[in-house]
């Protein structure tokens, strides 16, 4: 016999209505989000899901060579914002025989979205436009409008399933809290980017890499890196350009074997 209380429960708040997830060329894609309501003020986490097939890939912020990254553009009701992509650190792969950045694993790109604290009405439509490109030995470009419709409550209605997903992105960010520190040698009209890192365990790292979140570093160029006496490393690089033509500082995510730390440094006046 089921409950009177989750009867009563269920009557009071409708379930929220999705629009199927789209399965294409080389993955299938979902609209996901950490609550199954919205609550007035609180901020709500959602993520586009993607699932990739054996030997394909979506691109990161920064793809690289080849690839677009992905996006999402979003039509809200008034008073609400979103905020930019969260993304999750990225893997290196290949777009036929051209090295870029990407996704082969499943992976959830994170966008928080704030309410006013204050709503009319019962329920809230959240519409997101998604594009992506999909790639294996050939390229899928892929659209999809996604529509859910949540209800509006005082305490936050949890989705279990959305929030293994979500919290699996959390944990893949890179960290924003970490020891590394970089130092730019070179100015930004150089030819070549040279940075020296430092962090503690520079000696027994044996996968080093720089991935520049704005097209500054590109996929097809070696990083060359050369161990100094004090114990840091000055990685040298061609400047992509594909990168912005001025830049006043380097945004990146430094990869350490299994780590992945995000990082800035300024360019020298």
């Amino acid at each position: 016999m089921i409950p009177t209380l989750f009867l009563l429960i269920f009557s009071i708040v409708p379930l929220p209505a999705y629009e199927a997830g789209l399965q294409g060329p080389g993955l299938s894609v979902d609209l996901i989000t950490e609550n199954r309501s919205v609550t007035p003020g609180k901020p709500l986490t959602v993520g586009l899901h993607i699932h990739h097939f054996a030997g394909f890939h979506t691109y990161w912020q920064n793809p690289g060579m080849v690839g677009m990254p992905s996006s999402i553009d979003w039509e809200l009701p008034e008073g609400f914002t979103a905020s930019e992509i969260q993304w999750p650190y990225p893997e290196k792969t290949h777009m036929g025989d051209y090295p870029c950045y990407g996704y082969e694993r499943d992976v959830t790109l994170l966008v928080t979205i704030t309410p006013p604290a204050k709503l009319e009405g019962k329920t809230v439509t959240l519409k997101a436009d998604a594009a992506w490109m999909c790639c294996s030995k050939g390229c899928f470009p892929g659209f999809q409008t996604f529509k859910m419709t949540l209800p509006v409550t005082n305490t936050p209605i949890p989705d279990h399933p959305a929030r293994k997903h979500i919290n699996q992105a959390r944990r893949e960010l890179p960290a924003a809290e970490n020891k590394a520190k970089l130092t730019l040698l070179s100015k930004a009209s150089d030819p070549t980017i040279r940075v020296r890192i430092n962090h503690p365990d520079l000696s027994s790292v044996t996968d080093l890499h720089l991935y520049t979140t704005d097209r500054q570093i590109s996929s097809d160029h070696p990083q060359k890196i050369a161990k100094q006496n004090d114990g840091s490393l000055i990685l040298s690089v061609p400047r992509s350009d594909l990168g912005p033509e001025s830049p006043k500082k380097l945004s990146a995510v430094l990869q350490l074997d299994r780590r992945f730390l995000a990082v800035t440094a300024d360019y020298p006046q």
